[in-house]
């Protein structure tokens, strides 16, 4: 009954309440955590996104299939679903998890928790009824994407800001370090507003990424008609 109205929103009933419940339990809290499901429900989801993009973009190639995929699995849209599935409610962590306020100190733990729950959808259910959750939650962002030639992201994004006079957009970026695979983590910001982020083996490759999402962010979009 605990995660009946979690269940609800998810349009799917657990045979196994116990994963649900294991996707749901951070590290802090358990040494049965969602760490595995979140390992499995990203190999799934990424699976779905594919295959999506696959059929619905014949002619488009691999490299930008790829980026396209990239775009619909990051953080920023995983934090989009934990919120439209309002799954930091039902998310079991140790009190060091939480601010004064009752809400996560680290957002990566509610991204995280959607892929774990698309791996537990995937163990109870199989692969039609984890599809059937990712295509629904994704509707919309499965519809507004766009295959969008990255080297010209930037520029285009350049001309639709100044044509309304709102600046220029400008970058920060990560170098989280030789080891690590992409390598860096680009921000594209007009004035302090977040308008995208992207990853990449090189600085420009991630502004580039970063900026292609930006292009899909409501206030952008809003101009480009």
């Amino acid at each position: 009954m605990k995660y009946q109205s979690l269940e609800q929103t998810l349009q799917y009933r657990f045979n196994k309440p116990k994963l649900l419940q294991r996707a749901l339990t951070h590290a802090s809290k358990s040494s049965e955590h969602l760490e595995r499901q979140e390992f499995l429900g990203d190999a799934v989801l990424g699976l779905i996104i594919a295959e999506y993009l696959f059929h619905h973009y014949p002619n488009t190639n691999e490299g930008d299939l790829s980026k396209m995929r990239a775009n619909l699995v990051c953080k920023q849209v995983l934090l989009h679903i934990a919120h439209t599935w309002s799954i930091e409610t039902y998310l079991n962590v140790g009190d060091g998890e939480r601010d004064k306020a009752k809400r996560l100190k680290s957002p990566s733990i509610a991204a995280n928790a959607v892929e774990a729950v698309i791996g537990a959808v995937f163990e109870d259910g199989g692969f039609a009824a984890a599809k059937a959750l990712v295509l629904t939650a994704w509707g919309q962002l499965l519809k507004d994407v766009q295959p969008v030639n990255l080297r010209d992201a930037k520029s285009l994004l350049q001309e639709i800001t100044q044509s309304q006079r709102l600046g220029l957009p400008h970058y920060t970026v990560e170098d989280s370090g030789f080891k690590q695979n992409p390598r860096f983590q680009a921000s594209c910001f007009l004035g302090q507003t977040l308008l995208g982020q992207g990853q990449g083996h090189r600085k420009k490759e991630a502004e580039l990424s970063a900026a292609e999402q930006a292009l899909h962010h409501p206030m952008i979009k809003k101009i480009r008609g």
